[in-house]
């Protein structure tokens, strides 16, 4: 067995710390310290939704909780929105970042928001969908065939646990002070089969990124749930 590792793991859009339930089982069981954290207003804390909940309290809570733990050269892994809050905390605090993984998710840019990345056309859609959820604007989460998930029982299971996600996550501009991954080393595991569109052409530009290992695997977006053999694998290959 290589020598233990500590991940920290942050969930996609709707979703929590459950999401990486089994693909903390499999690094736990080759002897990991693997931590999923939820984010404040959605998934396990959805109870704390509230207008002033967006990617900057995200980034706070998750900074606050690894200097509170005084974790230090941890594996921060974001899968598709995490891989935002995860690009943020890199680029805030990198003395903490042993390597940075992107799973299925953006390569963020400065002053840009999630809305002014993604396809315009699914941009417009979503805004329709716009709700108000304790008196917090909302996006509420997708119909249970949207998830890619083969399994219509893990796909069922998977949709009854998703909570609606605060719209300021996609609709406020970031703030990156340094390049894509801060100087640490970085892989980006892309799901190809089927491709996600809300992701529609970032595979290509990761390639053309030579600071970042590439790690095409087969499988959907919401790979971390379907398929976590192959996450796990491809987490454990990190090298030091």
């Amino acid at each position: 067995m290589t020598q233990p590792r500590t991940y920290v793991c942050l969930p996609g859009a709707w979703m929590g710390a459950w999401t990486w339930k089994f693909v903390v089982e499999r690094l736990s069981a080759e002897g990991h310290d693997v931590r999923a954290l939820p984010f404040r207003g959605v998934g396990e804390r959805a109870s704390e939704l509230s207008p002033k909940v967006d990617n900057d309290v995200l980034l706070a809570d998750t900074i606050d909780y690894l200097e509170a733990e005084d974790l230090r050269e941890v594996v921060l892994v974001g899968h598709s929105f995490g891989s935002l809050i995860a690009s943020l905390t890199t680029d805030r605090v990198p003395e903490r970042i042993g390597h940075l993984v992107i799973i299925d998710g953006g390569i963020a840019q400065d002053g840009q928001s999630i809305f002014g990345r993604i396809p315009a056309e699914i941009v417009a859609k979503r805004k329709k969908l716009v709700k108000i959820v304790d008196g917090t604007e909302v996006l509420p989460f997708a119909p249970v065939g949207s998830l890619i998930i083969d399994d219509p029982e893990l796909a069922a299971w998977t949709h009854r646990q998703l909570t609606p996600h605060p719209l300021a996550c996609y609709t406020k501009p970031i703030r990156l002070f340094h390049p894509a991954g801060n100087g640490r080393p970085m892989t980006y595991i892309a799901c190809t089969r089927p491709r996600y569109p809300v992701s529609a052409g970032m595979h290509e530009k990761v390639q053309a990124m030579p600071h970042i290992r590439y790690r095409p695997i087969e499988a959907g977006h919401n790979c971390i749930l379907s398929a976590p053999d192959l996450v796990a694998r491809e987490l454990l290959e990190i090298r030091r």
